[in-house]
């Protein structure tokens, strides 16, 4: 039985990461966009690249940095214009002409894929750059004093994202995605950048004071690991409370009320779950739970985060 609630990944184009493995164990109906250097194994299908985001990039030469801006200024500046011709040929007695609908041209949804496509290459990119950190501070890891697995930085944005870029990529994101947004649904953020582009969005004070829960899950990042807890997961009980729980926490985000009570049962869940591993968890995913709330006039909400900060992967 398919769950009430359709997750969907932000944003469209998702490079792999080895912690992806931890997915189906909890979101066996997730819908992806497009899977970039995905494996094979990895049971999601995913949507084709279109040939306009394979175009030659040469002509993004043409656009200079904060031209996005520019062009977001210039149609403020039509928008009252209209009105005011609009305005002179009622006094005049003319009909008033039907108002345009304002749609993209073709050439313009190809400049945001080939910017879509050309910003996941660079989040590829810089995800081994992230692995490297990650070995290094593995390798160079002094004795701690004491533990200190309890203290947790006050959650932020470690990356800025240019808010007219991360609007291009919501837009196409919508556009691509819209067979999805039907009924009860939620984006589940994954993208690198994916905070900061939100951050972008809802606007940076408003994304600091967000109330947010957060589960760890246990997961795993290789697909030698993956294939006991994938058995546990699949059995229908399981599955089925699983989904329940997790339904629990986005209804209570929606709403506002009983998000905390909601997280404590599928805290422990978790922890149960992690329990009947044959060998302990490789480690562990934090999910966040984000209110409901308007970007760019639409609805988004209630959001689940499993995006991690730049360099926040665990080894495993």
């Amino acid at each position: 039985m398919e769950s009430s609630w359709r997750i969907v990944a932000f944003p469209l184009m998702l490079p792999w990461r080895e912690e992806f493995w931890t997915l189906p164990l909890y979101f066996p109906e997730l819908r992806v966009g497009v899977k970039q250097g995905w494996p094979a194994a990895a049971p999601y299908p995913g949507l084709p690249l279109p040939a306009e985001a394979e175009a030659p990039l040469a002509q993004l030469q043409n656009y200079a940095p904060g031209e996005l801006t520019q062009w977001r200024a210039f149609e403020e500046y039509q928008q009252p214009r209209e009105e005011v011709d609009e305005l002179v040929r009622e006094l005049r007695g003319e009909s008033r002409r039907p108002a345009p609908e304002r749609r993209a041209s073709p050439e313009a949804w190809a400049l945001a894929w080939q910017l879509e496509k050309m910003q996941a290459d660079q989040e590829a990119q810089m995800h081994l750059v992230d692995r490297g950190q990650e070995w290094l501070t593995e390798i160079f890891r002094p004795e701690p004093w004491a533990d200190t697995s309890g203290i947790r930085a006050t959650t932020g944005v470690q990356e800025v994202a240019d808010p007219d870029l991360a609007r291009l990529r919501y837009l196409l994101w919508r556009r691509v995605m819209a067979p999805e947004l039907t009924g009860s649904w939620a984006p589940l953020l994954l993208g690198r950048g994916s905070r900061g582009m939100f951050a972008a969005l809802v606007g940076f004070s408003e994304f600091l004071s967000l109330p947010r829960l957060e589960v760890q899950l246990p997961g795993v990042r290789t697909a030698d690991r993956w294939q006991a807890p994938a058995e546990l997961a699949a059995e229908p009980a399981w599955r089925g409370r699983f989904r329940e729980a997790l339904e629990a926490c986005l209804s209570a985000a929606r709403s506002g009320e009983g998000l905390t009570a909601a997280g404590v049962d599928l805290s422990a869940l978790a922890q149960e779950f992690a329990q009947a591993w044959p060998t302990p968890p490789s480690w562990w995913w934090p999910l966040e739970f984000w209110p409901r709330l308007e970007v760019n006039g639409k609805a988004w909400g209630p959001l689940l985060c499993g995006a991690p900060q730049a360099g926040d992967l665990g080894a495993g």
